[in-house]
């Protein structure tokens, strides 16, 4: 899960009976898990209901910026808030393909500006593959420099 989800009373309690009575009353774990996922219907349905709108806001940010990459740091809600790095100015991509290292300057503290600058790097490396930008994270050598890690 990448959200907060909140169950109700009736829906905790009824993960709770139901881990007790698998534990100690013997109940089978088909049946368990059966109801387990019925009370977690709610929290998925809220998970799922999160993860469209956070979707639909990160391809609105796309279609803004003419981005042609993937954002898929799901902890982020918001693209237009600052992004915790303070400092950073470049984005470092080491691409699957083994060719050399591509860079982009930061123009900006917000998740927009962090998504602008990966794009480019993913853009720039010549990678069409691996578009989904999963992670960034500062490098250890060098507190300016974020490292972009992405996914296909």
């Amino acid at each position: 899960m990448n959200c907060d989800v909140t169950l109700t009373a009736e829906e905790f309690k009824t993960i709770h009976n139901t881990l007790w009575a698998m534990q100690y009353n013997g109940m089978d774990s088909e049946s368990g898990a059966e109801k387990i996922r019925g009370a977690l219907a709610g929290a998925y349905a809220q998970e799922n209901d999160m993860f469209d709108g956070k979707s639909e806001h990160y391809e609105k940010v796309a279609f803004a910026f003419g981005l042609k990459t993937q954002w898929s740091i799901y902890e982020v809600s918001n693209l237009y808030t600052h992004h915790p790095y303070v400092g950073a100015t470049t984005i470092l991509y080491k691409n699957h393909w083994g060719t050399e290292p591509v860079k982009a300057t930061i123009n900006g503290d917000t998740w927009a500006d962090l998504y602008c600058a990966a794009d480019a790097c993913i853009l720039d490396s010549g990678d069409d593959h691996h578009v989904f930008i999963e992670s960034l994270e500062p490098a250890e050598d060098d507190p300016h420099t974020l490292i972009l890690s992405t996914g296909s």
